[in-house]
């Protein structure tokens, strides 16, 4: 995976964070716990989704 994509990606992950933790500024970290698992999980899924995508693009190019 390229640099460039996997700054995308965390980027993306920390603005979903960001995000989960400004919309419940009054709860603590156990309650904010699920929500940001399941944002990285996203992320996560989202990025090997993609590299999946890319290497089966690779395969198709090498003539294999």
């Amino acid at each position: 995976m390229k640099r460039r994509t996997i700054d995308e990606l965390a980027l993306g992950a920390y603005r979903d964070v960001e995000r989960i933790i400004a919309e419940r500024p009054g709860d603590g970290p156990a309650e904010r716990e699920i929500p940001i698992r399941t944002a990285l999980a996203t992320w996560i899924a989202h990025a090997v989704d993609r590299e999946a995508r890319n290497d089966r693009r690779r395969v198709g190019r090498s003539g294999r």
